[in-house]
């Protein structure tokens, strides 16, 4: 397969990622932003992320919800309500055009002491050109706040603690195993396209029934988050990698 000469955006990788059976069922539908595919989705999923198609760091994202006679607009720790769906979309309609964005599923995240949480699993190439997981770290949303960016006010914790709640002590490191190898198949996938990145950060999400989603996966990983945790050996490890030359 040939390289990808231009930078892809979500919805580039998104769409080049689906063809690929391996991690097909992984990926939450992702679509152009238009109002006919934000209302096409609200039907069929509840609610819904807009994201900016090249945006990083939690910045910009809206999260849509249909409720009984009304749609829920929110952004940070603020919610709008909206009476149509038509009034909502003119209010943010610029916006969208600007930055180019993409309409999400939304996925509901699993939660732990009643806050929403994702997981970062960083894969990075080793001295032989072959990818290895070598971090994962949770991401605790900030109360009421709808990203968990650790810029954006998450808090970094371990993975372990975040499953505590939903998992026994075996079950919790089976299924550690089952993330960070999604975390290694959707790299594995993507970096058919990038061929010269040796790092990427993959954002995996949990659902209420313990079914994880790739919500999207950075060519340019932040490696400071691993260095949050008490226990160092992560984040020498991540960069100890990022140190070897391709």
């Amino acid at each position: 397969m040939q390289k990808v000469k231009y930078k892809m955006g979500k919805l580039g990788k998104y769409n080049f990622m689906k063809k690929y059976k391996m991690i097909r069922a992984f990926l939450p539908d992702t679509r152009k932003a238009t109002l006919s595919n934000i209302r096409t989705m609200l039907r069929l999923y509840g609610s819904v992320y807009l994201k900016p198609d090249e945006g990083t760091g939690g910045h910009g994202i809206y999260k849509i919800t249909r409720g009984k006679n009304n749609f829920i607009l929110r952004t940070g720790s603020n919610a709008l309500n909206f009476n149509s769906l038509n009034v909502l979309f003119a209010s943010i309609q610029k916006i969208l055009i600007r930055d180019k964005y993409i309409v999400q599923e939304g996925i509901v995240l699993l939660k732990h002491n009643n806050r929403p949480f994702d997981i970062r699993v960083m894969v990075q190439k080793n001295g032989e050109g072959i990818l290895d997981v070598t971090g994962g770290i949770g991401r605790q949303a900030k109360r009421n706040k709808i990203v968990t960016n650790y810029h954006s006010g998450g808090t970094p914790l371990p993975i372990d603690t975040l499953l505590k709640s939903h998992l026994n002590d075996e079950s919790r490191k089976q299924y550690i195993q089952i993330i960070e190898k999604l975390g290694k198949d959707a790299s594995t996938v993507l970096g058919k396209s990038y061929r010269s990145k040796r790092a990427f950060g993959v954002d995996i999400a949990i659902d209420y029934k313990m079914n994880p989603w790739v919500l999207e996966i950075n060519t340019q990983p932040d490696m400071s988050i691993f260095n949050t945790l008490k226990n160092k050996s992560m984040y020498k490890r991540i960069l100890r990698y990022s140190k070897i030359k391709g």
